[in-house]
């Protein structure tokens, strides 16, 4: 029953924070509550044994579909990063605006951790799809709404591109249920047979598109600058710090295990555009002047990265990809609250506007750093052990391709410490408010981030000894 609680409680959470109107103290309780709830019934799962954690109940039932939930070791520690990725731009939120809170936020970044919640529980493929598909409705209404005046159309791209790929994926569903002669959607059903080899090669093309396309990998990608850029803070925190991993679980739960012979037959094409992403990204992110934008290139570039560790299918690469998964969501969530903190206190993103801002804030500075390292992959931080599993993988499967992707190590520490360069360290740009302190609310919040960097760095295995069972499974069709 948990996996039911699971997506139930934010939804109660919802109904809560939208009665609780504009007291931000409350609200913030709500946003505590989220976080250590989700952790207590994840840690319940687990202590209870995954193998028992799922649900399953009849939703429409003239069609067959099943309203189906599974706690599993692969969705796991997606489910854990849901939780915290949205907890931190609900107390961004919160926070920042204390004196004019908006309601409707916090109501759809708890809408959006119920619909994750279900897309990466979903044991029923239509329901999949329809929570895939809802999943972008709360973060275009909040982008829409608060956003620049670009925003809304930014976002409207997103929306269309998703909603392309996702059409294919549809007429794919379709095609299994008709092609199974199953009464339901359930995987179980629906993936109970060998599928012929011809027919796994289009079906992994419709699927893969449609992943693609949410995470994003190249040349799917140029909705993500401009809806990275554009949206507020908290749309884009939930965008790359955790709906792009959609695209991630996926691949990993959906076309690796069922679609192997169409791996085998596509995978390669793929895996030379992602590797290209890896390069591309990289160089792309040195060459920006807004803040946001160098993190949207970088984040391209470490999510190619993760879409060759995924193609690779080893066990060390797709090992790399869950520890890789996770620390992306981390240090993007970080770097991009602080480059919200930077633009608002410093009032500009253009890089060039910047420096010398370490003087102001200290706090703010080591907190940027920290998430810096991690991005990086520097050791002892969260993104050494799964970029390096990564890499190792990627050797494994072609020497030349590991080298090419094995570049990333350098180009990124280049366009972060370029980043960092210009706006912490150098002379203070003339006529410059005052820049403001942390306050309690946000060192508490960028510290459990840090933390999670440093103690995943330190202790990898605590996220390696549940995905592990789930790794071997996927691998076992090949």
């Amino acid at each position: 029953m948990n996996s039911l609680y699971l997506f139930l409680f934010p939804l109660a959470l919802s109904g809560m924070a939208y009665l609780s109107g504009k007291k931000a103290a409350l609200q913030q309780i709500l946003a505590l509550a989220g976080l250590l709830g989700s952790g207590a019934l994840l840690y319940l799962a687990n202590s209870r044994g995954l193998s028992d954690q799922q649900v399953n109940y009849p939703w429409i039932t003239s069609l067959g579909i099943h309203f189906s939930l599974e706690i599993n070791g692969l969705n796991f520690w997606f489910l854990a990063l849901n939780a915290l990725v949205c907890f931190i731009a609900l107390f961004y939120h919160i926070n920042q605006a204390s004196k004019n809170l908006r309601p409707d936020v916090v109501v759809l970044i708890f809408g959006v951790q119920a619909i994750l919640n279900g897309v990466f529980m979903a044991q029923d493929l239509m329901l999949f799809y329809f929570l895939f598909e809802a999943s972008i409705l709360p973060v275009y209404f909040i982008s829409s709404r608060y956003g620049s005046p670009a925003a809304e159309r930014a976002t409207l791209k997103f929306f269309l591109y998703t909603l392309f790929g996702s059409l294919f994926m549809l007429l794919a569903i379709l095609y299994l249920y008709a092609k199974s002669g199953a009464n339901d959607f359930l995987f179980s059903s629906l993936f109970a047979d060998n599928l012929p080899a011809e027919t796994q090669g289009w079906l992994f093309l419709a699927f893969f598109l449609a992943f693609a396309i949410k995470m994003p990998l190249f040349p799917f990608h140029s909705w993500q600058a401009d809806a990275y850029a554009e949206s507020p803070v908290e749309s884009t925190i939930l965008m790359s710090g955790i709906l792009l991993k959609m695209g991630i679980y996926g691949m990993l739960a959906i076309v690796l295990p069922h679609f192997p012979q169409g791996v085998t037959d596509y995978g390669h094409i793929f895996m030379g555009l992602s590797a290209f992403g890896v390069v591309y990204g990289a160089l792309i992110a040195m060459v920006q002047y807004d803040f946001r934008r160098v993190l949207a290139f970088s984040s391209l570039s470490h999510v190619g990265l993760i879409g060759c560790g995924i193609l690779a299918y080893s066990d060390v690469a797709l090992e790399g990809v869950i520890l890789q998964m996770f620390a992306h969501g981390v240090n993007i969530a970080g770097l991009f609250v602080v480059s919200e903190l930077i633009a608002s206190g410093a009032g500009t993103r253009d890089l060039d506007q910047m420096g010398g801002l370490s003087r102001q804030s200290f706090g703010l500075t080591v907190f940027f750093f920290i998430f810096l390292l991690g991005s990086i992959a520097v050791p002892l931080t969260n993104g050494f052990p799964g970029e390096f599993q990564l890499l190792m993988g990627l050797f494994g499967y072609n020497i030349y391709l590991g080298i090419f992707c094995g570049l990333t190590v350098i180009f990124s520490s280049v366009y972060m410490i370029r980043l960092f360069q210009k706006s912490m360290l150098g002379l203070e740009t003339d006529g410059r408010a005052a820049f403001p302190k942390l306050n309690a609310s946000q060192t508490f919040s960028l510290f459990l981030l840090a933390a999670l960097v440093l103690g995943l760095g330190l202790y990898p295995q605590v996220i390696s000894r549940i995905s592990n069972s789930a790794v071997q499974v996927l691998l076992r069709a090949y």
